[in-house]
């Protein structure tokens, strides 16, 4: 049942990450042929300041989704109306918080968009739409984790990728008509409200009971929360503070204009760390009913099966961006905008390190170790923000996203042994060991591929991509099945493959 939902969300996810990729590349090209390079590199900034806002939220959501495992699987209506409650409260003083942040945050704006034509005024506007566009998804976002606790998050992602393709097709036309960021950005509010009005409508209609929700938790109830509320915090701080700061730094220490050619190059990982997230999301539910029901050998044994999983999959897609992202870029946007390929090193090493978190993550997420947890988040914000910093100022862009490999290693490495000490109470050693086989593997594979496509030159750019694609996927795909064939995860995952592929046929897997 539990590979089933998982398997389910994560078909849908992937199906919603295609369609946006393609989507999202259009309105890339639109963008910078409608607003110019300038306007691309304040959107991205300032994604990623609304971005550190969200901290008011505090990690509520994680906590939400760990509370509702127990109701859920026991089937209390009750236990469940309080907590919605609870939250919907919870989130409306959030979105009160972030508001109030954001208008202080309204005179620092000069002193990290730097390098583009823009007037102040313009620039507080556009940060004024984009801090609506943010508050406004809080009035709903409580009963989005309700879906994604009972392991329906491929609800949530169905009624979302209709709403992306209405948002990227509609922001499109009004950039090609208006050619002004601000009407953009209205647009994006509209939508967003509507597509969480739809999620909201959806979930009253699976568990009309929440509709009448207004029982108080008892106090020592909301004590725990509280607790859990706070532990998390440090890690939800941790995580912004890693992957939301690279922008900011690199226009604060750069130049806002490098923003818009490195956001040229995250729309295309995050496009993929999103398919992978997906992942993510799909197994949340089940992990957490997993951790509640099952023995601790087994457990271990389900997470070795999804490190591989992960492994084989971002093994893949390194080879396929180390060996096609710089001539996609230079096709889709031009030469001109092309980052060098130490840069693009960075990029892809940081992908995979952040693709092969995700079992250990969902893993301590559900286990509830919030408080441990925590010191690890403080160790790995702090190096984030020293290392992106010191060497930011030293050798630039490659400095600050150099720091952020830094702390994903750390973490991944300290939350690793946490779980299986505290968690499983068992040696690590066995899945470090696999760990670095894994990361050596990945590095040898891209390496080689993007080795044995430097040789591809036909004088046609579109042929020569064509066949470094077919290279950088066919060297990791073909090497990786043939060393691993024989063992347990690959062959546990390939019969689940031929059981799933049978049931859509109708037929018995042989």
């Amino acid at each position: 049942m539990r590979a089933k939902a998982t398997i389910k969300n994560s078909l849908w996810g992937f199906i919603q990450q295609v369609v946006i990729c393609i989507l999202s590349l259009v309105s890339r090209r639109v963008m910078l042929d409608s607003i110019g390079i300038d306007g691309v590199g304040l959107n991205g900034l300032l994604v990623n300041v609304l971005a550190l806002l969200s901290l008011a939220e505090m990690g509520v959501g994680s906590v939400i989704i760990y509370h509702m495992y127990a109701p859920l699987a026991q089937g209390d209506q009750k236990e469940i109306c309080r907590l919605m409650h609870f939250y919907k409260g919870i989130y409306r003083f959030i979105a009160a918080v972030i508001t109030a942040i954001g208008l202080l945050m309204i005179p620092f704006l000069p002193y990290i968009v730097k390098g583009v034509h823009y007037s102040q005024g313009y620039i507080t506007a556009v940060f004024l739409l984009f801090l609506a566009q943010t508050v406004s998804s809080y009035f709903f976002s409580y009963k989005r984790s309700l879906l994604s606790a009972d392991q329906k998050q491929y609800v949530i992602t169905i009624i979302d990728l209709l709403f992306r393709i209405l948002t990227v097709i509609g922001g499109i036309v009004v950039l090609i008509l208006t050619r002004e960021l601000i009407y953009y950005l209205v647009f994006l509010i509209v939508v967003g409200i509507l597509n969480n009005l739809a999620v909201s409508f959806r979930v009253n209609q699976l568990y009309p009971y929440i509709r009448n929700a207004t029982d108080a938790l008892s106090p020592e109830r909301r004590k725990s929360i509280f607790r859990n509320v706070r532990d998390l915090f440090i890690g939800k701080l941790s995580w912004t503070i890693t992957s939301s700061t690279d922008n900011i730094l690199i226009s604060a220490l750069v130049g806002t204009i490098q923003v818009g050619m490195y956001s040229n190059y995250t729309i295309i990982i995050n496009t993929l760390t999103n398919v992978m997230n997906q992942f993510s999301a799909a197994m949340s539910g089940s992990i957490g009913n997993l951790l509640a029901t099952e023995s601790k050998e087994y457990i271990d044994t389900v997470l070795h099966r999804l490190l591989f999983a992960m492994f084989f999959i971002s093994a893949f897609c390194s080879a396929c961006l180390i060996c096609l992202i710089n001539p996609f870029v230079a096709l889709m946007f031009g030469e001109n905008l092309v980052l060098g390929l130490d840069i693009v090193s960075i990029c892809v090493f940081n992908f995979f390190l952040m693709t092969m978190r995700i079992p250990v993550w969902n893993m301590l997420s559900a286990s509830g170790l919030f408080q441990k947890d925590k010191y690890i988040s403080i160790i790995g914000s702090t190096i984030n923000l020293v290392v992106s910093f010191v060497l930011g100022m030293r050798i630039g862009m490659l400095g600050i996203l150099i720091g952020t490999t830094s702390t994903y290693l750390i973490q991944y490495i300290l939350k690793i042994i946490l779980f299986y000490k505290s968690f499983l109470a068992k040696s690590c050693k066995r899945v470090f060991l696999w760990l670095g086989a894994y990361l050596v593997l990945a590095l040898v594979e891209s390496a080689a591929a993007f080795w044995l496509c430097g040789f591809i030159f036909t004088g046609q750019v579109y042929v020569d991509f064509i066949l470094k694609g077919i290279v950088a996927a066919v060297l990791p795909l073909c090497l990786n099945v043939i060393l691993f064939c024989r063992t347990e995860p690959f062959r546990y995952l390939f019969n689940l493959g031929k059981k799933m592929i049978g049931k859509y046929k109708g037929t018995p897997a042989s």
